[in-house]
């Protein structure tokens, strides 16, 4: 049997007055360690919620990467490309593509009794997946794109509806602006309710036949083509595949650049990584609180055991095996704080994830609720890294022990 292990396992506090000291410094250590550790794990959950929260949510609403025109944005309504060049199948079967849609946008103004509101018609056809739009319909139902003619359904948002005080099933009526006005006639099929401000005040999805017309388009020009990557895929690895692609293209072929999501709507990446600093900025304070508590209270109990520390090195033991008794008795006292604070952390997430108890304000946060995403690899490598730095943190106490003269400690007991 490990004789230090087996000794560590004796200096537990007791609850006699003589381990009256030690017992509560190992309690107030532990319940360091537990707070310490729930803080970092709630910090990186919530983090991990709102990045792939707003991601998907961004990436459902407009694709991850875009082939557009040079120097121009992926809403870019004046100089078209061509949705079908010469390298597409190449493009499709790009490692890391999951699809890849023709998109034309068109700019118009909404007309309601009571306000005007200016908005982009984002044209798809009947291929284009609407799953994730039916994932947040609130009413009616998603337009049908694959009638002969150019279907007259539109799909807006309850923000927008609200706003125009129309209702799912009105006809409304658009306006474009150009060398003359022209008036289109739409039915609302449906309503939905993504919670990004910005995009739901400013975009209706409609036939993209509708906005090819609009903009004065033959029948295979688009504003951009729009590219969403399989899970898990790296996008910049996907970008420089797409790159040298369109690299190798015919010279016949039109000019474009590869354009990415966080591109086009850098307010709400940036505040990601503004996130991103202040869940570092957590973790750090609570390792060094943590931290704090694990030297005070291993030194509290090197203090009250120096005298058993001046016997064990009377019989010959080594200062090294001295201080790993002592760090065993530090890891116990961590192994157990990491593991009610990781139970609580596990159940907080559970309730939150499930019930939405913690709401917010879309029109700041872009969601509704405090989303939470339960990353198991990286949960796991913060406990690691969390028990090694603790582990090391613990050495500088156990440094005390080197200066423990035997004759003198044995002396005083």
């Amino acid at each position: 049997m490990n004789l230090n292990l087996f000794i560590a396992k004796k200096i537990k506090g007791k609850s006699g007055e003589k381990g009256k000291l030690s017992s509560s410094s190992n309690t107030i250590a532990c319940i360091s360690v537990a707070i310490s550790i729930l803080v970092m794990f709630i910090a990186m959950v919530i983090s991990d919620g709102f990045k792939r929260e707003i991601r998907e949510t961004s990436v459902g609403f407009s694709g991850e990467v875009f082939i557009i025109a040079p120097g121009q944005d992926v809403t870019n309504h004046l100089y078209p490309i061509s949705g079908r060049p010469s390298y597409i199948d190449k493009v499709k079967g790009a490692k890391g593509i999951e699809s890849v849609n023709e998109v034309a946008y068109a700019a118009g103004m909404l007309k309601s009794d009571e306000s005007v509101q200016g908005i982009l018609f984002k044209g798809v056809d009947s291929t284009y997946n609407l799953k994730f739009f039916e994932k947040y319909l609130v009413e009616g139902e998603l337009p049908n794109f694959s009638t002969r003619s150019a279907s007259t359904e539109i799909l807006i948002s309850k923000r927008l509806a609200n706003l125009m005080r129309y209702n799912c099933g009105d006809k409304i009526t658009a306006y474009f602006v150009g060398q003359s006005v022209r008036v289109r006639k739409f039915t609302i099929s449906g309503l939905y309710d993504i919670q990004l401000d910005q995009m739901d005040k400013t975009l209706a999805l409609v036939d993209i036949r509708q906005t090819r017309r609009l903009n004065g388009w033959e029948a295979d020009q688009v504003s951009n083509i729009e590219m969403s990557l399989v899970e898990g895929a790296d996008t910049r690895k996907v970008c420089n595949e797409l790159e040298r692609i369109i690299l190798e293209r015919p010279w016949d072929d039109d000019s474009v650049v590869i354009s990415q999501i966080r591109y086009i709507y850098p307010h709400i990446f940036d505040w990601l990584d503004l996130l991103n600093m202040n869940v570092l900025i957590i973790l750090i304070l609570m390792m060094v609180v943590a931290g704090f508590n694990m030297i005070s209270g291993l030194l509290i109990i090197l203090f009250e055991k120096t005298s058993m520390i001046g016997l064990l090195k009377a019989l010959g033991m080594k200062t090294k095996d001295i201080c790993k008794i002592f760090i065993y008795r530090g890891s116990f006292i961590v192994l157990k704080g990491m593991l009610i604070g990781n139970v609580i952390a596990v159940i907080l997430s559970v309730l939150q994830g499930s019930f939405h108890i913690i709401g917010l304000n879309p029109a700041n946060y872009f969601v509704d609720h405090i989303p939470v995403y339960v990353n198991v690899p990286k949960i796991l490598i913060l406990n690691i890294c969390s028990f090694a730095l603790m582990i090391l943190i613990m050495i500088i106490p156990s440094l005390f022990i080197a200066r423990v003269q035997p004759d003198k400690t044995i002396k005083v007991s």
